[in-house]
């Protein structure tokens, strides 16, 4: 049931989380910056992102959404050179702590990812080597870390194609060491305020791990189609924009076949 006041928590609660990771990445690059020397007419670039979408599916598992309501997101960029950090959350329709059988608080329903990578860039190619820290909570052996590889070729002034991989690096309770997503993906710029996309994605799942048979579950599925998605976004202003993402189900590591779904969203860059 929708709540204004349930809300204005969650925004609240950003807020201060935002302020903390704004504080926290300043401190971080100031310390990385007085040892690069080679690149001191660099500067501290900083980007982020405030949205509200209809629901949170994470990687396609759409029959059991991360939110199944309205939920609140915001990503902060730090960048330095072709170095950055990053903080991205979201709301969830969920606590670990109640998942396990604890008590659980309202603050304990968000999931909090930090980032840290380095990009680079050539004539046609963009490339991307991040690691994340997933963190949740009020969860047991919940904190995981993914490490990742996005790539992007431009094809022309309108259309660009990329791929991403990317794999866990040691057990927690949702997914096992060596669990690897992958993704391909198809963007291009119908004009000035129209871009359409889409994207196709598949996982590997390890059957085997320290949570395996028991919170996890039991794997029936190491090769799965996750979903293929086909969305459009408008500009309603140079920062402000809505969008629209149609998404048909694949198969989550149970061999359970996700629901298709449409998806919607609203996003202020800054």
């Amino acid at each position: 049931m929708f709540s204004p006041f349930i809300y204005l928590k969650r925004i609240l609660y950003f807020m201060r989380i935002l302020n903390q990771t704004l504080l926290f990445g300043c401190v971080t690059f100031s310390s990385i910056c007085s040892f690069a020397n080679d690149v001191q007419n660099n500067q501290i670039q900083a980007s982020g992102n405030l949205s509200v979408v209809s629901k949170y599916v994470s990687r396609g598992l759409s029959n059991a959404p991360e939110d199944d309501n309205i939920a609140l997101q915001a990503g902060l960029n730090l960048a330095y050179g072709n170095f950055y950090v990053g903080y991205w959350g979201s709301t969830l329709g969920y606590s670990y702590a109640e998942v396990q059988g604890r008590r659980g608080h309202s603050t304990d329903k968000f999931e909090h990812d930090f980032l840290v990578g380095y990009t680079h860039s050539s004539e046609h190619y963009d490339w991307d080597f991040w690691n994340a820290t997933y963190y949740y909570p009020g969860g047991e052996n919940t904190t995981g870390n993914e490490l990742g590889l996005n790539v992007s070729r431009t094809l022309n002034e309108k259309t660009s194609i990329g791929a991403s991989v990317s794999t866990y690096l040691y057990d927690v309770a949702y997914a096992n060491q060596g669990d690897t997503f992958y993704t391909l993906n198809l963007n291009h710029q119908l004009n000035d305020r129209v871009n359409a996309s889409l994207t196709a994605a598949g996982s590997y799942f390890n059957d085997e791990g320290k949570y395996e048979g028991g919170e996890l579950g039991d794997t029936q599925k190491q090769h799965a189609f996750r979903y293929a998605s086909a969305g459009l976004s408008y500009a309603i202003l140079p920062q402000l924009s809505v969008s629209g993402e149609y998404l048909v189900g694949g198969y989550d590591r149970y061999g359970d076949k996700q629901r298709n779904l449409a998806l919607f969203g609203l996003s202020y860059d800054f």
